[in-house]
């Protein structure tokens, strides 16, 4: 990987997309422990909102969680941006999807001030720290006055400890980036963009996912740790997951 390394290296990369897109499938009737959260985080915003939502999920890759959103809280509009054109076309030959718009859009371009909610899951952790700060910048352009960001991506109580680890494996074979910042890092940038009140909750995984042969892809799996909590690893690597929740200043 050098170092100018773009999210639009994968989202250009047809051989990674057809790959994930494939792993991405296992989850649509089957909803992700971690998308339940987000769940419930948008049925509050609901439960607070005078109008009908205005919902961006950017980086919706083939629309696994707008499909149980437009499921379990139907009423909102829904728009899923992305910037793979084979994921795209994936989401609109889906029914299951019908009712739900979906656009080209670049996280670190989004149009400004449309939606009420924008999620952003499982995206930023591979952004260097320039990426970053323009998509928080966009994502807080995208908002309504009022509106909230729903963000789950990697975070960490350790303040001084920034750590970006490059990570192969079969998937990836040409390197992917791994970024680990710690929650003040995070807080400080999102209120330097935009955002107010940056609120986090650390995921725990409450089931048990088995660990890979170790002659396979690396994939999510969980260890038991003393005192009953739940770690999740991916091959040698554990993942501080985290829910993060911030409203417009």
């Amino acid at each position: 990987m050098t170092d100018d390394f773009s999210y639009h290296d994968y989202v250009g990369d047809e051989g990674f997309l057809a790959d994930y897109n494939s792993y991405q499938a296992r989850y649509a009737e089957r909803i992700r422990e971690s998308d339940k959260v987000i769940v419930e985080l948008l049925r509050d915003a609901a439960s607070q909102a005078d109008n009908r939502l205005q919902v961006l999920d950017i980086g919706c890759s083939t629309g696994n969680l707008l499909l149980h959103l437009k499921r379990l809280l139907p009423k909102a509009d829904y728009v899923g941006g992305e910037l793979a054109e084979s994921s795209l076309e994936e989401c609109r030959r889906n029914p299951a999807l019908e009712g739900v718009a979906f656009e080209r859009l670049d996280i670190t371009q989004l149009p400004q001030e449309r939606y009420d909610v924008v999620i952003a899951n499982a995206v930023l952790y591979m952004f260097d720290e320039s990426q970053y700060d323009h998509a928080l910048r966009s994502l807080a352009g995208a908002l309504k006055p009022g509106g909230r960001v729903i963000l789950y991506d990697f975070a960490h109580p350790f303040e001084h400890q920034n750590l970006t680890i490059l990570e192969t494996s079969l998937m990836h074979p040409k390197g992917l980036r791994l970024c680990f910042r710690p929650m003040k890092y995070v807080a400080e940038h999102m209120l330097a963009a935009g955002f107010r009140t940056p609120e986090f909750r650390p995921f725990e995984l409450p089931i048990e996912l088995p660990k890979p042969g170790y002659n396979e892809e690396v994939v999510t799996y969980t260890v038991d740790a003393s005192g009953g909590s739940r770690l999740m690893f991916r091959g040698a690597l554990f993942q501080p997951w985290c829910h993060m929740i911030a409203f417009k200043a």
